[in-house]
């Protein structure tokens, strides 16, 4: 039973609740009632509760400063606050300190049973758990089948001879009896599922977990046998009369373990399944078929059941081309599309899938598109040196991913800010650009042959890529700046001198002085005449 304290400073309430409780029914055994905080800690210096049930407005110790004193001397204890103060404060500090309930009073017996149960289903979820790591612990410390595995390994290295073979089997309590033999190997794809439900737990004991599950369902099958090999992989061996049902029975056994740890450890596994074989001996070509399946998780991602025959796709070993991608991605960078440089990146990684090409090639295929975007991306030597960094960081951890769709994700990250990279290296020389054409208006605006050929001859550059350089760095038309020039050197001399208006038309770039008073005109409202009466200085 559950040892429940109970804590209010209010006597009609201890009686109460200690009176109108099944307690013995519910699994509760109620070891103490206390009127204060104070007495509450000195009763568990003597008993640790695995429930407190406490009111807050108490003397000398009150609820909460009992909460804080639990939570950070009995985190197993489950605490329950029964309070007749409704405060936010109150209930903010409860939280704190990983109070179970906050009840307001009166709570009435059906009520408090309600949470005794909810407590009590916690307790059981808590209780449970723990007997199942020490469960895992003691078989994992005093069942480690050593010589049996280093026998097992031996064998699927193909290191033991025929002679003597069942002798050595039949002493380590080994049984594999049959006309056909085959193995798996069994991986957990993320351990931490299982991990993050104890405190202290290593991967160690998370790897014996899927190999006992294994060997649990093995032996009551009776199929063969499961260890864990130097690596801490999980190993089968299965053995069987017939070929055709030695393959049934292992699609349903494979299953059936990828669903059982899954369900038990909350950690999905993946399965590489070697070749059959007729003969004991000669289970470490199984054994090898088996890795090289294995190896196919790299592409094909985990969660699965793979078999030999991915290996024998009429795709197998087809070549890629690499710098035709690199283009495709370049282009994509150029564009500035983050979304479509993605997709390009998956698209590629799906064809090195579909080419069933191995680990290193696909990490090779992977490397060289990068190498190849970054050599012909034209970034500027300050920028190429952060991508270069990127790039060596890439490499000194190509080999540790798991999945080819990890890989792609990282590829793809240091394109995107290839893109970025050159978004700022092309706003930065269009910035540049524009104040060299606002400098040549601004010392060529006299002269009536000044247009947008002259300014591209200039600088050399296109007319089209300059026009919409300029239009976005100015958000004008290079057309447009240079009459905005034209037409503030004319008020200026309208202003200033008594030059007739042909004269100042020429002396601001103008040929044709009626030209000039209709763009005079369109940009200040008024003609040349009118605007000097109205602003020439006597």
């Amino acid at each position: 039973m559950y040892k429940v304290l109970l804590v209010d400073d209010e006597a009609l309430i201890r009686e109460a609740i200690s009176e109108n409780i099944p307690w013995e029914e519910m699994g509760f055994e109620l070891i103490a009632s206390c009127e204060n905080g104070q007495e509450a800690m000195e009763q568990m210096k003597q008993v640790t509760p695995d429930l407190l049930l406490t009111d807050i407005y108490m003397p000398y110790v009150d609820g909460i400063e009992l909460a804080r004193y639990v939570h950070e001397n009995h985190p197993d204890t489950k605490t329950v606050i029964i309070s007749g103060y409704d405060e936010f404060e109150y209930a903010k500090q409860a939280v704190r300190y990983q109070v179970m309930e906050y009840i307001l009073k009166p709570v009435t017996p059906s009520e408090l049973m309600e949470v005794l149960l909810r407590a009590k289903e916690s307790l059981d979820e808590r209780c449970a758990k723990t007997k199942t790591l020490k469960k895992l612990q003691a078989a994992y410390i005093s069942n480690r089948p050593f010589l049996r595995g280093r026998f097992l390994n031996s064998l699927l290295r193909g290191n033991e001879q025929p002679e003597g073979l069942r002798d050595k089997m039949a002493e380590l309590d080994i049984s594999l009896t049959g006309a056909f033999f085959n193995t798996a190997i069994v991986e957990g794809d993320d351990l931490s599922p299982f991990l993050n439900q104890y405190a202290d737990v290593r991967d160690e004991l998370a790897l014996f977990a899927i190999c006992n599950i294994t060997q649990e369902l093995i032996d009551r099958k009776k199929l063969g046998t499961a260890f864990q090999n130097m690596e801490e992989k999980t190993i089968v061996i299965f053995c069987g009369d017939s070929e055709e049902e030695l393959g049934r029975q292992m699609e349903e056994t494979l299953q059936e373990i990828q669903e059982t740890i899954r369900r038990l450890l909350l950690i999905e596994t993946t399965i590489g399944v070697g070749q059959t074989v007729p003969d004991i001996c000669r289970l470490y070509q199984s054994y090898e078929r088996a890795w090289e399946v294995m190896e196919q998780k790299f592409l094909m991602g985990g969660g699965r059941i793979l078999k030999p025959e991915l290996l024998e796709e009429p795709d197998n070993g087809r070549s890629i081309d690499v710098p035709r991608w690199a283009g495709r991605v370049l282009q994509e960078i150029k564009s500035g599309s983050t979304e479509s440089i993605g997709e390009s990146i998956r698209e590629f990684a799906q064809e090195i899938r579909d080419s069933y090409a191995n680990r290193n090639r696909s990490i090779i295929y992977m490397q060289n598109l990068l190498l190849t975007v970054i050599g012909t991306a034209n970034l500027i030597k300050e920028k190429e040196n952060l991508i270069v960094e990127e790039e060596k960081e890439f490499l000194n951890r190509i080999y540790a991913y798991e999945h080819l769709t990890d890989m792609a994700a990282d590829v793809t990250a240091i394109c995107v800010h290839i893109s970025e990279l050159l978004g700022e290296q092309r706003d930065s020389y269009g910035k540049k650009q524009a104040m060299m054409a606002l400098d040549y208006i601004r010392e060529n605006y006299m002269n009536s042959e000044v247009n947008l050929n002259s300014v591209c001859s200039h600088l050399a550059i296109s007319t089209s890529y300059f026009s919409t350089l300029f239009k976005s760095c100015t958000g004008e038309t290079f057309i447009e700046a240079l009459t905005k020039k034209r037409m503030e050197e004319a008020k200026k001399l309208l202003e200033n001198t008594a030059m007739k208006t042909y004269e100042v038309a020429r002396e601001v770039g103008f040929s044709d002085p009626h030209y000039f008073s209709i763009a005079f005109k369109k940009s200040t409202g008024r003609t040349p005449t009118e605007y000097a009466k109205e602003n020439r200085t006597e």
